[in-house]
C-alpha cells in the first residue's frame, strides 16, 4: 500500500521546540487520518533542527464510504402541524436541513434520548487519498504548538506565515507522487535538501527509502534517538583522549540532539587553575550556556577538558577548539569574580539580606520565611524524639538554607541554590550536617531524584514544602485543574516520599496545624480560619500522598493496589504515620498477591463485620463493653478465643515495620475461619437484647483489631 512522507523544512528551530512538536504531529496526522476514513498503518513523526518529517506506511488509496444517521431536533419542535393536521418544517427543521445539505423527502422519525427526533441517512461515497490528503496536512500544520512564533510575509493574509521559525520547503509524497500542500506562500513538491553546509541543494525523491538515502548521503541524520547514541559514542571517544570520560548528562544529550543535524564533537581544554573552583559551578557554566559536555576522571573529579558538539565539520577543529575555550574562559572567570566575592562574607552574615528578598508578595519575605522554618524544623524534630545536638544541627540548617540566594553565583546560576550554600557552609567551618543539609533540603528536586540522606536535609526539606503549602492555599491559590503555578503538588509528593523514606513517624495533621500556627503574624491570613486551612491542607496532602503510596505498590511489582490504599489509608490513624501507612498498604498487598481468591473471600468476611457494625450504629445499637460470659455459642466461645490469641501475642520489639504489618496482616488472615463459622452458626442480631449486645460487642473487638491494618469496606472483591 501507498507511503506517505510530509517534510517541513525550516531555518533552524528551538531545541526545546522538536521534541513535543514532533510527538503532536505524530498524533494529530494519526487521528487526522482516521477521521478522514484513511485506513493506514505506523505513524512516524522525526526531525532535525531543520526539518519536521512525518512518515505514514500503508495508507489505503482510498477513503472508506461512510453511511451515518443524522439525528436533528425533536419532532414537536421540527414539525408544525397545520388545522388540518398538515405539517410543515419550521425554522429549526429547515436549519437541520440546510446545514446537513439535505432535502425534505430525506426525513424520517426515530427515537432519540429524549423522545422522538428527526433524522436523515447521510451517504459519502469514499474519495481517493490523494485527494484528500493535501488539504490533510494543510489544516495539521498551523496547529503545530510553538510557545514563541515568527511572522513574515508579504503583507496580505493570505501569503502571512506563523510559525516558530520561517518555513523554506515542503515536501509532500504520496505513493511517489507529490501531493499539493499549501503554506503561506510555500507550495511542497517532490524536492528535499540535506545539510545547509555540506549538501545544501535540492534532491528529489520518490519514495520513503529514496528520502532517507538521500538524507543520509547529504550528512543528515533524521533518527533523534540515533543522533543522539552517536553523540554519545563520538564524544565518550574524545573524553578518553583528554584522560577520562564524559560527565553522564541525558538531559543535556537530550537538548545537544536537538541542535545539530548531524554531531561533530570536538575535543576543547581549559586552564587547570579554574578546577580550583567548586565542580557544580564549572559544570553549570559549561551546560547551561555553552551546551558543553564535561570530563570526568574514574573517581568523578573535573578534568581540564570539555567536549562540544559542532553542528558541521570544519577543517581546522584546533581553531574551532580554541574559540569555544576563549568563550568558557570568559565564562569561567566571571564565575570565578563572583565566587570570590561570595566567600568574603560568610552564609550567615547574609541572613538579613533575606529582608528584602520576597518569598511571595502576600506571604513575606524569606526572612520571614525563614524564620517559620526554623521554628516548623525544630517541632518536627522534637516530634520525632531527635538528640538535642541533632536538633541544634536542624535550627542551624533551618537558619542558613536560603542565605545562598542573596550570593552571586545564585544570582548568576539559579539552578546552584543549594549547591553552593553547601560549598560556603562549609568554607565558613559550619558542620558537614548542616552544609549537606543546606543543599539536601531541596531534594528531591525532581521526579525520580534522590531523596534527602541526612536528617537536617530531611525535616528542613518537608518543613520548607510544608510552609509553602499552607501559606500558598491560605491565600486562596491552591491547584485547580491542571494549573499548578506554584508546584505544591510537587512539594507535596515531596514531603510524602521524605517522610516514608526516612520512616520520619510523625503526625501530617500536626505538622500541618503548627505549620499554619507560625503564620499567625501574617496578615494575609488573618483573616482565614485556621481549622478551615488546616482541613483543606490535610486532604489536598492525602490526594499527593495516596499517588505516592500507588507508585510505591507498583514499583514493588503489586500494581493495581489504589483499593489497597484507600483501605489502609482509612484505617486508625488516616494518614498521621506515613510509614505504617506505607507497611499496611505493602503486608495487605503482598497477603493478595500471595493468596489471590482467599483473600477476595477474606475481605469479604472482613466487610461484613464493618458493613453490620455500621449498620448496628445507624439504629443506635452502638456496641457495649463486651461481656464474655454472655457469650454462649460454641462458635462465638472459639471467635473470641482466637480473637484474644492475636490480641495476647502483640507485636514484638525489635522487628521493622514492615515486617510487623506483615505478621498483623497474617494474623487477621488466620482469624477469618473462625470469623466465618461465627456468621455460619450465631445470629448477631438476636432478639435477646443482651445477647445481642454482647455479640456485637464481640464485633467491635473483632473490629479495633481490623482498623489497626485497613477499613476492610473499601477493599474491592471482584477476584
Amino acid at each position: 500500500m501507498p507511503e506517505l512522507l510530509f517534510e517541513i523544512g525550516c531555518e533552524e528551530l528551538p531545541a526545546g521546540f522538536i521534541d513535543p512538536a514532533l510527538a503532536f504531529l505524530e498524533r494529530a496526522v494519526d487521528d487526522a487520518l482516521t477521521a478522514a476514513r484513511l485506513p493506514h498503518g505506523r505513524v512516524l513523526a522525526d526531525g532535525t533542527p531543520r526539518r519536521l518529517v512525518v512518515m505514514v506506511d500503508d495508507v489505503a488509496a482510498r477513503q472508506s464510504d461512510l453511511e451515518e444517521e443524522l439525528q436533528g431536533p425533536p419532532t414537536s419542535v421540527a414539525w408544525s402541524v397545520g388545522a388540518d393536521g398538515s405539517r410543515t418544517l419550521t425554522p429549526a427543521g429547515e436549519a437541520f436541513l440546510k446545514k446537513n445539505d439535505l432535502r425534505a423527502s430525506d426525513l424520517y422519525e426515530t427515537p432519540g434520548k429524549k423522545g422522538t427526533v428527526i433524522a436523515a441517512k447521510r451517504r459519502e461515497t469514499g474519495r481517493p487519498a490523494a485527494e484528500v490528503l493535501g488539504a490533510l496536512l494543510e489544516g495539521v500544520l498551523p496547529k503545530i504548538p510553538c510557545k514563541k512564533t515568527m511572522s513574515w510575509g508579504d503583507g496580505r493574509a493570505t501569503h502571512k506565515q506563523v510559525f516558530a521559525r520561517p518555513v523554506q520547503w515542503l515536501l509532500a509524497l504520496f505513493g511517489g507522487r507529490a501531493l499539493s500542500v499549501r503554506f503561506a506562500d510555500v507550495v511542497s513538491g517532490d524536492t528535499t535538501r540535506g545539510h545547509r553546509y555540506h549538501a545544501p541543494a535540492e534532491v528529489r525523491v520518490t519514495s520513503v527509502s529514496q528520502y532517507r538515502a538521500a538524507l543520509e548521503q547529504g550528512q543528515v541524520v533524521l533518527d533523534r534517538a540515533e543522533r543522539k547514541q552517536l553523540i554519545r559514542e563520538l564524544a565518550g571517544k574524545l573524553a578518553k583522549e583528554a584522560g577520562g570520560e564524559l560527565l553522564p548528562d541525558e538531559p543535556l544529550l537530550d537538548i545537544v540532539k536537538n541542535l545539530v543535524e548531524k554531531p561533530f564533537p570536538v575535543l576543547g581544554h581549559f586552564e587547570e587553575r579554574f578546577l580550583e573552583m567548586p565542580k557544580e559551578l564549572l559544570v553549570s557554566e559549561m551546560r547551561e550556556h555553552q551546551k558543553y559536555f564535561a570530563v570526568v576522571d574514574g573517581t568523578g573529579t573535573l578534568r581540564p577538558a570539555f567536549v562540544v558538539v559542532a553542528g558541521s565539520e570544519s577543517p581546522q577543529k584546533a581553531a574551532l577548539a580554541a574559540g569555544n575555550a576563549r568563550v568558557l574562559r570568559a565564562r569561567f572567570e566571571d564565575g570565578a569574580f563572583y565566587f570570590r566575592t561570595d566567600r568574603e562574607s560568610t552564609l550567615a552574615s547574609r541572613g538579613p539580606r533575606l529582608k528584602q528578598m520576597v518569598f511571595q508578595r502576600e506571604l513575606g519575605t524569606l526572612a520571614d520565611k525563614t524564620e517559620r522554618l526554623q521554628a516548623l524544623s525544630t517541632h518536627l524534630g522534637m516530634r520525632m524524639g531527635l538528640a538535642q545536638a541533632t536538633l541544634v544541627g536542624v535550627f542551624r540548617t533551618a537558619a542558613l538554607c536560603k542565605c545562598d540566594l542573596v550570593t552571586g553565583v545564585v544570582n548568576e546560576f539559579p539552578e546552584l541554590q543549594g549547591v553552593m550554600g553547601r560549598t560556603y557552609a562549609r568554607h565558613d567551618g559550619e558542620p558537614a550536617a548542616v552544609a549537606a543539609g543546606i543543599e539536601e533540603h531541596y531534594a528531591p528536586r525532581h521526579a525520580g531524584a534522590a531523596l534527602p540522606t541526612g536528617v537536617e536535609g530531611a525535616i528542613v526539606g518537608i518543613a520548607d514544602r510544608l510552609d509553602t503549602i499552607v501559606g500558598i492555599i491560605g491565600i486562596g491559590k491552591a491547584p485547580t485543574g491542571s494549573a499548578d503555578p506554584f508546584a505544591l503538588r510537587r512539594a507535596a509528593i515531596g514531603c510524602a516520599q521524605i517522610m516514608i523514606g526516612h520512616g520520619f513517624r510523625v503526625s501530617l495533621e500536626d505538622a500541618v496545624t503548627f505549620a499554619v500556627s507560625a503564620y499567625r503574624t501574617q496578615k494575609k491570613l488573618e483573616k482565614v480560619d485556621p481549622v478551615a486551612l488546616i482541613k483543606q491542607t490535610v486532604e489536598f496532602l492525602r490526594g499527593r500522598v495516596r499517588g505516592v503510596l500507588v507508585e510505591r505498590a507498583a514499583a514493588q511489582g503489586l500494581a493495581g493496589a489504589e483499593d489497597i490504599v484507600d483501605a489502609a489509608m482509612a484505617a486508625r490513624g488516616g494518614v498521621n504515620d506515613l510509614p505504617d501507612v506505607d507497611a499496611r498498604v505493602t503486608a495487605l498487598a503482598k497477603l493478595r498477591a500471595e493468596q489471590g481468591a482467599s483473600f477476595v473471600s477474606l475481605a469479604a468476611t472482613f466487610k461484613r463485620v464493618g458493613n453490620i457494625l455500621a449498620q448496628a450504629r445507624q439504629k443506635g445499637l452502638a456496641p457495649t463493653e463486651l461481656d464474655p460470659s454472655r457469650l454462649v455459642d460454641d462458635a462465638e466461645r472459639a471467635l473470641y478465643d482466637a480473637l484474644a490469641g492475636v490480641e495476647a501475642r502483640g507485636m514484638p520489639e525489635g522487628v521493622d515495620l514492615t515486617e510487623l504489618r506483615a505478621r498483623g496482616a497474617a494474623d487477621l488472615a488466620r482469624l477469618r475461619p473462625s470469623v466465618d463459622r461465627f456468621f455460619d452458626k450465631v445470629l448477631v442480631m438476636a432478639d435477646d437484647p443482651a445477647l445481642r449486645d454482647a455479640r456485637l460487642g464481640l464485633l467491635a473487638r473483632l473490629e479495633e483489631q481490623l482498623v489497626e491494618v485497613a477499613d476492610f469496606t473499601k477493599v474491592q472483591l471482584e477476584a
